[in-house]
């Protein structure tokens, strides 16, 4: 088994290349978060920063980078959608890994029981209403409480779910 516990510099702080390289080895799933513009335009972007939080209520949370490009809209929006990619979504994932709404389809989405844009064909989705904001060094967390998710009948677990890991999309649950 790997030791761990190895330190060659104990007094040296990690350089954030040093935390970045470390944390490619987590593998992580892959989501679009997607809210609705003022004018009903339908804002996505990429992220692979998601967690649940709580059963009471239920909650979730994801990472919003302070200098993104939508980072107004999404800080602020009291509603957005959160799917889990299917292992098949690699190109849609880069396509919403992209800043701003460049390659953005109205095709790529469907809506929720509310009205929430999430994306279409994913494994699933979270409709969440803006539960609260945390500052969170060049990030901010965004935690949401579960409003409703889909599918609510059994989870079809045949249908690997799109991974990343060491910089490169993978699939998980195979």
């Amino acid at each position: 088994m790997h030791d761990a516990r190895q330190d060659t510099r104990p007094d040296a702080a990690p350089s954030q290349a040093e935390f970045r390289k470390l944390m490619s080895r987590f593998a992580t799933g892959v989501c679009v978060v997607s809210a609705k513009r003022a004018d009903g335009a339908i804002a996505a972007m990429t992220i692979n920063s998601f967690v649940s939080v709580s059963l009471e209520p239920l909650l979730v949370c994801w990472s919003l980078h302070n200098s993104a490009s939508q980072y107004d809209l999404f800080s602020q929006a009291p509603r957005f959608g959160i799917s889990i990619l299917a292992a098949d979504q690699g190109e849609l994932a880069l396509r919403y890994a992209a800043r701003g709404d460049a390659g953005k389809s109205a095709e790529d989405f469907t809506r929720t029981a509310h009205g929430q844009p999430v994306i279409a064909g994913a494994i699933g989705h979270f409709d969440c209403r803006l539960w609260a904001a945390h500052p969170a060094g060049d990030h901010t967390m965004l935690l949401g409480e579960v409003v409703d998710l889909a599918p609510r009948d059994l989870i079809d677990t045949s249908v690997p779910a799109l991974g990343f890991v060491n910089g490169q999309f993978c699939s998980i649950g195979e």
